[in-house]
């Protein structure tokens, strides 16, 4: 049996109390889905010639006369629950204030309740073919009701939209399914279509041909901000093509770009998502927001409001429902910081400190704004419910959180080498079994990599997004290989071709730049940068990177590695045209669109081409660690697009490169944030300090480390231009001389290229010859020099072998004897 709601009436009220909102909270005590902002809002205004209008000032009965008139081709049978229905409604919202039935569907409370307004003494029994739903879908189709798009999304009985469309669509409707981007979509987009459709018509009680940006604009809003998919493009761009949106941009991405900032919301939407109930409070929730609006972005802002409406008072308010101010008792305090301490599935919560300091900072803010302005802030200061000593664990939180990061850096650092043989064998897979597949007819076997597939074909009537894809499934008796994710019996080649590819050029990408995972889904053609060292005349390529995080932009020196990996990029961009086509990338820090631009890590999507989504980037990597079979101590292993940029930061210091300058190569404003990305190993700290006090002792004392000014910049720009030796590099730490007087070989900061392992083998056979010769002769002298040389030689032999065992991956080799 279903709850029931227990009406709120008072003995001197004429009318009925509305019913209490839905729980934000399921019966397992998990959260549901946020509510849309729309919730128990007022519709928008009518149409002068809509429906809709006639409808609210007809009684009881002359509505159920519409409902018998729309519905008289149905049997007997059904029609006569669906009467009998409708009038137990409408006579229940009739007990509740209102002049029209839009009016007192609000004052009834239903619309912030659509998973139990339905419990109703008044209204027939509920089940999924009950009278009520039956009279709910009929008011729906005659336009009498227009319930908020919260309602229509989160309802949980079943809402015939594809009825209301079929009732209410017209000839629109039939020119709209004859559309070419309609036929070529699969069904599942069709349905979404349609059904978004509906919902904007039965909210803004419109036709279709009558619908204009705005209307489809709002629900695509409403959509988005509480967390459900987005399903909206496809009809945006229907709707443009049949021309009630012709006025419009083609797409809707390209329209909110045009229209600036639509996804972010004000300080009051940030508070009431979170159910606040109107009180002084919650204004002054709101009034503290916006006061810090203005010296804040927005994602930092949504994240503040997080803390301190959801996280802060609404708790509060569960535990004193009749707390009316910010003075809090010691005994809610207490219960608060247990609620705090664990997460709504019952794990404890990692980060405490953030949402304390958060309040804390509020309480002070308050209290300083009394001074200037007592009349507004004066009536909120109160003693602050955290205190001043959790300074002392916060400090000690992150130095734990700040080892635990240095210490997942010394557990990946081994195991990169066999995630980057796995994206390059992956890439190369994909390749082949797409090449393969291209070549075979339908049902034809072909092999890749011990698996034997036959391409698929889809039929002439299938979709024709499904037709240009290239599908293929495993021959009877195969077993799924590890390196196909999903487990449908039907495999995308396409897709999987892409994910090879894309899996391959991000990791390749992010371990040479250690730039952030927003800054590379920025990259554009326009990022390739290159300019001539004004010292050498050598052509020095550079990638810029946009300001992201810390507003900071930078130019990186890109490898010869860097280089063919955004080569390959920008081929695959062009994909043959003269020119990478333009897409649009939405920032879900800051919640706005950017400007079309040639981004290269973009794919096509439909007739769309998107830039690539984190989501996707993690699901791409973690498959490729799961290829790659990495585990530490048993466990598996993934990694993340920042764990590259740690590593990056470990390996630039670790080698040599003064921490200010990896600093500006990271975006860095603080020393201490690149302290806390690099980790140090053991022998290295051994190394490092042994070299440190050789260079005390014969050089002038070391000066602290500044900001790269353009002088050093230069410096450290000839110093490392001029390091290329016939044999390799030399990576000597910056700053310092050549004191073996360029007698590479027995040098320990020669870095071998693998590529002169001949040479180094001829020089090696030409000082044993010569050793021999000296031996002959009793050139004892030239003994003694050759016999050094060619141990120093047979140490660059090994190194070199190494480096090759290793794919040439410097994270994973020794450093140099």
């Amino acid at each position: 049996m279903s709850p029931q709601v227990q009406l709120l009436s008072r003995p001197d009220s004429p009318h009925l109390q509305a019913i209490p909102a839905d729980s934000r909270f399921g019966p397992a005590g998990l959260a549901r889905p946020l509510w849309g902002y729309d919730a128990n809002h007022a519709p928008p205004p009518l149409p002068e010639d809509a429906r809709g209008a006639e409808m609210q000032s007809l009684t009881i009965t002359e509505l159920c006369d519409v409902v018998a008139e729309h519905h008289r081709t149905l049997p007997p049978q059904q029609l006569q629950p669906m009467i009998r229905g409708t009038r137990a409604v409408l006579g229940t919202l009739a007990q509740y204030p209102g002049q029209t039935w839009e009016e007192r569907w609000l004052a009834s409370g239903y619309d912030a309740a659509p998973r139990t307004w339905f419990v109703h003494d008044a209204l027939p029994h509920y089940d999924h073919w009950s009278p009520t739903l039956k009279a709910v879908n009929a008011l729906l189709r005659v336009r009498a009701l227009r319930p908020s798009y919260s309602w229509l999304l989160d309802s949980k009985q079943r809402v015939t939209l594809g009825r209301f469309l079929d009732s209410n669509g017209g000839p629109d409707l039939e020119r709209l399914r004859t559309l070419p981007a309609y036929r070529d979509a699969v069904p599942k987009y069709q349905d979404d279509a349609e059904k978004a459709l509906a919902r904007v018509m039965i909210r803004t009680g419109k036709n279709i041909g009558q619908l204009c940006g705005d209307d489809l604009l709002f629900y695509a809003d409403v959509v988005r901000t509480s967390g459900r998919q987005r399903r909206e493009h496809l009809i945006w761009e229907l709707l443009v093509a049949l021309g009630p949106l012709a006025e419009e941009a083609p797409t809707l991405r390209a329209t909110w770009s045009a229209r600036g900032n639509t996804r972010q919301h004000s300080a009051a939407t940030l508070v009431d998502r979170y159910g606040i109930p109107a009180s002084g409070v919650r204004d002054l929730l709101v009034g503290y927001l916006e006061e810090l609006q203005p010296n804040m972005d927005y994602s930092s802002l949504e994240g503040l409001a997080y803390r301190l409406a959801r996280l802060f008072w609404w708790e509060i308010l569960q535990i004193n429902p009749d707390q009316k101010d910010l003075a809090i008792s010691a005994e809610v305090v207490t219960a608060w910081r247990e609620r705090l301490a664990m997460t709504l599935d019952g794990r404890p919560r990692r980060e405490v400190h953030s949402i304390l300091f958060a309040i804390r900072g509020m309480y002070r803010d308050l209290a300083e704004w009394s001074h200037d302005d007592p009349v507004r802030w004066g009536v909120w200061v109160a003693p602050c419910p955290v205190p001043r000593a959790l300074s002392r664990a916060a400090a000690k939180q992150k130095r734990r959180q700040k080892a635990s990061m240095q210490d997942r850096t010394r557990m990946l650092t081994p195991l990169l080498p066999a995630l980057l043989a796995a994206a390059t064998a992956h890439k190369d897979r994909t390749a082949t079994l797409l090449q393969r597949a291209l070549a075979c007819t339908h049902d034809q076997e072909f092999v890749v990599a011990g698996s034997t597939f036959l391409r698929h074909c889809p039929p002439l009537r299938r979709d024709g997004d499904a037709r240009a894809r290239i599908w293929a499934h495993l021959a009877p008796g195969q077993q799924r290989p590890g390196w196909i994710r999903g487990s449908a019996e039907r495999i995308d080649v396409t897709a999987l071709e892409e994910e090879g590819f894309w899996g391959w050029a991000l990791v390749e990408t992010l371990r040479h730049t250690g730039i952030r995972i927003e800054e590379l889904l920025e990259l554009t053609q326009l990022s390739l940068r290159h300019y001539t060292a004004s010292t050498t005349a050598t052509l020095v390529p550079l990638l810029h990177i946009v300001p992201s995080k810390t507003d900071c932009e930078r130019l990186i020196p890109m490898t010869p590695e860097l280089v063919g990996v955004l080569l390959e990029v920008l081929r695959r961009a062009k994909a043959g045209k003269d020119h990478v086509p333009l897409s649009i990338a939405y920032d879900t820090n800051d919640k706005v669109h950017s400007e079309p631009f040639p981004h290269l890590f973009a794919r096509p999507l439909g007739t769309r081409h998107e830039v690539l989504g984190r989501h996707y980037v993690r699901q791409i990597l973690v498959h490729l660690a799961t290829i790659a079979g990495l585990t530490d101590a048993g466990r598996p292993v993934h990694f993340t697009p920042h764990d590259f940029r740690r590593l990056f930061a470990t390996d630039a210091v670790n080698n040599g490169l003064p921490l200010h300058i990896a600093a500006a190569l990271l975006g860095h404003l603080n020393l201490d944030t690149t302290r806390g990305y690099t980790a140090v190993f053991p022998e290295q700290i051994v190394t490092a300090h042994q070299a440190f006090i050789e260079r005390r002792r014969q050089l002038r004392p070391f000066e602290e480390a500044t900001v790269a000014d353009d002088d050093e910049w230069a410096d450290f720009e000839e110093h490392f231009l001029l390091r290329r030796v016939a044999l390799g590099e030399c990576h000597r730490p910056y700053g310092t001389p050549c004191v073996h007087e360029h007698a590479c070989t027995r040098c320990r900061f020669l870095r071998v290229d693998p590529a002169q392992l001949g040479r180094i083998n001829e020089m090696t056979e030409n000082a044993e010859q010569r050793l021999v010769e000296a031996k002959d002769r009793a050139w004892l002298g030239e003994v003694a020099a050759l016999e050094e040389s060619i141990k120093h030689l047979r140490v660059r032999q090994s190194e070199a072998q190494q480096r090759l065992s290793h794919g040439g991956n410097p994270v994973a080799e020794q450093r140099p004897q």
